[in-house]
């Protein structure tokens, strides 16, 4: 089970019922997969999951290769990736640290099977905090190193208004859209191990209920959105 992030929770467990009923291959494409970790049980569990993850950093992406070694991890950035075309393309945590991000995007269409879903979220909530100049410092240094052409510590805000013409340029739609990580966020840091599981399912039964409830997206109150796409 994915550790400390309610959206990545909810993607998992659709991305695992899709999985099962596919029969056959299912192709998932992870653009910015990281170490990997988030698809380690969803690998394991369905054997018919074919699992690409993408990472531009070297580190990130042998640490993949360890905790993933039947899939296929390429240490290279995502904008000009073109593999073959994946049931699913994945974006977890990525989009907010993307300099390029309609060459992302761009990326993102040119990977999808027809019909296929994307799974997008983003986190938002460290910039709107005033309590974490930290993270406004970083934003501004990444800034900076980006500009001179190293990306590995960009980060910026995903507006709305953003996402939208990105979605729209490309001729994707929304099919689900809603709001996750609220202060439950920071409360699970503090959940002994052992009860860590229990928590999270809790988690997110309640903010699955706010959504349902009509209380979706807010940057102030949910720290991540997440949306899925089709073409």
């Amino acid at each position: 089970m994915t550790a400390g992030n309610a959206a990545k929770l909810y993607c998992l467990r659709l991305l695992d019922e899709a999985a099962a009923r596919a029969g056959g291959e299912f192709r998932i494409l992870d653009l910015g997969c990281g170490d990997g970790g988030d698809f380690v049980e969803l690998v394991r569990r369905r054997e018919n999951v074919s699992y690409v993850g993408v990472e531009p950093s070297q580190r990130a992406a042998a640490a993949a290769a360890r905790a993933l070694p039947s899939a296929r991890i390429v240490n290279a950035p995502a904008y000009d990736i073109r593999d073959e075309a994946a049931d699913v393309v994945v974006s977890f945590s990525v989009l907010e640290h993307v300099v390029d991000r309609a060459r992302y995007f761009d990326a993102v269409v040119a990977n999808l099977a027809p019909g296929g879903r994307v799974y997008l979220n983003y986190d938002s909530g460290h910039f709107y905090s005033d309590a974490n100049p930290v993270e406004r410092a970083r934003a501004i240094v990444g800034s900076l190193l980006a500009r001179a052409g190293d990306e590995s510590h960009y980060r910026a805000v995903v507006t709305d208004s953003e996402l939208e013409a990105q979605v729209a340029r490309t001729g994707l739609h929304v099919v689900d859209d809603k709001g996750f990580n609220t202060e439950l966020k920071v409360a699970w840091r503090h959940v002994p191990a052992e009860q860590r599981e229990a928590f999270m399912k809790s988690w997110l039964a309640f903010e699955l209920d706010l959504n349902a409830a009509g209380i979706g997206y807010r940057p102030y109150l949910y720290r991540t959105r997440n949306v899925i796409l089709e073409g």
